[in-house]
């Protein structure tokens, strides 16, 4: 049976920016989604996924989103940030055992007005202009390389990475630069990997606060009957 859903959304219903999270069947939490505001009002969004499950693989994905944010926030790249979260994970092996999937988003800054994003493995950014949903990243997968070659891929190899934070080497992260991506969705994989893109679509259409949306987003991905846990992050534009 799935957890009831657990909902972490900033304070103020008028920020930009919630998230919300549901575990589903999996025996630990692994996902995790968090947000960063700099003295100098830049914005920066991540969600991260965990390696198997574990709690290991929770307290990674916990400790990679929450430095990532921050240092994508001060550095003004998120690419270094996912770097930053890199040497953390491999200094403290022996106190972090985990690994995680990770995308971050960094917000218009008084010198650079254009969003700019960073991601390794398999969590996604998406962006809706109010008419269609379109993807911002592209999956580290052995299932993305085969079918990029024109190759059938086997379902299980859909969620066999072949980036990491712990494992990326700085040539290995995917970035992109978005001049305007009007409301910004960040998920999981048990979210893109059971809610089709209409359905995604309608519920960022559908209306309220960026964590009612976000929440309206993990509850369609439950229903569906997702098999891993679903976070969904909105920063609406």
């Amino acid at each position: 049976m799935n957890a009831a859903a657990t909902v972490d959304r900033p304070s103020h219903d008028d920020r930009p920016e919630g998230w919300a999270s549901r575990q589903g069947p999996r025996r630990h939490q692994a996902d995790a989604a968090t947000s960063y505001r700099s003295a100098t009002g830049r914005l920066a969004v991540a969600v991260a996924d965990g390696v198997g499950d574990s709690a290991a693989a929770g307290f990674a994905a916990r400790l990679v989103a929450d430095h990532a944010v921050r240092v994508a926030a001060l550095e003004g790249r998120p690419d270094v940030a996912v770097l930053a979260a890199h040497d953390l994970l491999t200094s403290a092996h022996d106190l972090v055992p985990g690994d995680a999937a990770a995308v971050i988003a960094l917000g218009p800054g008084a010198d650079d007005p254009r969003w700019r994003l960073a991601w390794v493995g398999d969590c996604r950014a998406l962006a809706w202009d109010g008419r269609s949903l379109r993807s911002l990243t592209a999956d580290h997968t052995v299932a993305a390389a085969l079918r990029a070659r024109g190759l059938t891929v086997h379902p299980r190899l859909e969620h066999v990475l072949t980036v990491s934070t712990r494992t990326a080497r700085p040539q290995e992260v995917g970035v992109a630069v978005v001049d305007d991506p009007g409301t910004l969705l960040l998920v999981s994989d048990g979210v893109h990997r059971s809610v089709a893109t209409p359905d995604l679509a309608a519920a960022l259409a559908g209306g309220g606060s960026a964590a009612e949306r976000a929440e309206r987003i993990v509850g369609i991905a439950a229903a569906a009957g997702t098999g891993d846990n679903a976070t969904a992050l909105v920063v609406t534009g």
